[in-house]
């Protein structure tokens, strides 16, 4: 019995307004399909944030239409919670996973009404529950969700849990919404969505996993691609213990140096440079070095170049270089202060596209 754990494709995203990192996050998506295709699970779990906005663009939702129907044209359901990307933040608004169960039918089943669902597959019973992102002010509702999953999951042997949240010591976003304790026990498999590393834990009776995201979302997940790859998680729970194969894909390379003072970091940047095919390079070097790194992007293909220019500063001293793209900055300073960035980056938008600041408010706030 094999199953497929998957997260954060963020369809329809554009980091530094590209449209070929827009297509980047779609050629992802696809492969990871194909490579699900070829497989052949029982089913997929997807542990939200399938889209980059709740209200996604026509390209990024006929992605999802087509890589979903290819699923269902092979017998393999989809089990999805909504990630805090993909749920709307007011009642008027109906969630993009509405017209994706009206296409695909019982092959894409959500947790938006029923907190948990019991599958049947060559003779035995699989209870898979989840729950839809919550935010930290609404934690309660959430705990009280997770009590009731626990009860019911009780007479199953197989039993898998979705989620979408920030779990504290796995986290590295600047807040938290619950502990590892918090989640029901006694489950085979934890699996997560949110955070874009791939992390995997062995627990006393089972797997605690978030799979990460399928593309580099934000520069500095690149070093973490590197390491650990980004793609999927094939688990098999047919024995007594989880086996958990990492499945990997190639993603856009990126040449990341965030202090060239010297010569050796100079040589290190240009060597990065000459084994990556056309790479976002994002740079930070000092003036007295900045003819070799612009000759060197002259001669060299890449996708997007960002230089940040420095005057007699250190490795030491620089902490980050943040993005230049606006919307990326602001989110950064949200975080960098512990707000609710989807809180307050909505009523930003809201403001900024002049909509309705006060129905979104109130809706957000009866949600959330």
């Amino acid at each position: 019995m094999q199953f497929v754990h998957i997260a954060d494709n963020h369809l329809g995203y554009r980091q530094y307004n590209l449209d070929e990192r827009e297509r980047d996050i779609y050629r992802a998506f696809k492969e990871c399909i194909d490579k699900i295709v070829e497989i052949k699970p029982d089913f997929v779990v997807h542990c939200g944030d399938l889209f980059e906005h709740s209200e996604p663009s026509v390209n990024a939702l006929y992605t999802a239409i087509e890589g979903f129907k290819k699923l269902k044209d092979h017998n393999i359901p989809v089990y999805i919670i909504h990630g805090n990307h993909d749920k709307p933040k007011r009642d008027s608004k109906k969630s993009p996973f509405t017209i994706l169960k009206s296409i695909l039918g019982k092959s894409f089943t959500t947790f938006v009404r029923k907190k948990y669902h019991i599958l049947e597959k060559e003779g035995k019973e699989i209870f898979i529950g989840g729950s839809d992102f919550t935010s930290k002010s609404n934690i309660h509702t959430l705990l009280e969700t997770y009590r009731t999953i626990e009860q019911a999951s009780k007479d199953y042997k197989h039993r898998i849990l979705l989620f979408h949240q920030s779990v504290y010591s796995y986290s590295n976003l600047p807040t938290y919404e619950i502990q590892l304790n918090d989640l029901p026990q006694g489950f085979k498999y934890y699996a997560g969505g949110h955070i874009h590393r791939r992390i995997l834990k062995r627990l006393e009776d089972g797997v605690f996993a978030y799979s990460g995201s399928t593309e580099i979302y934000t520069y500095d997940e690149y070093e973490d691609y590197e390491k650990n790859g980004k793609g999927f998680y094939l688990v098999d729970i047919s024995g007594d213990d989880c086996d958990v194969e990492r499945i990997d894909i190639r993603c856009r390379d990126f040449v990341v140096e965030r202090a060239i003072t010297d010569r050796e970091s100079l040589n290190r940047f240009l060597e990065k440079l000459r084994s990556k095919d056309k790479p976002v390079v994002i740079c930070s070097v000092l003036r007295d070095l900045a003819e070799k790194v612009e000759k060197a992007l002259e001669n060299r293909e890449t996708l997007y170049n960002r230089i940040t220019y420095l005057d007699n500063i250190t490795e030491e001293e620089i902490l980050d270089i943040l993005h230049t793209d606006v919307d990326e900055i602001f989110k950064e300073f949200l975080k960098s202060r512990n707000y609710d960035v989807d809180f307050v980056y909505g009523i930003y938008e809201e403001v900024t596209k002049g909509g309705n600041l006060y129905k979104y408010l109130e809706d957000y706030l009866r949600n959330f």
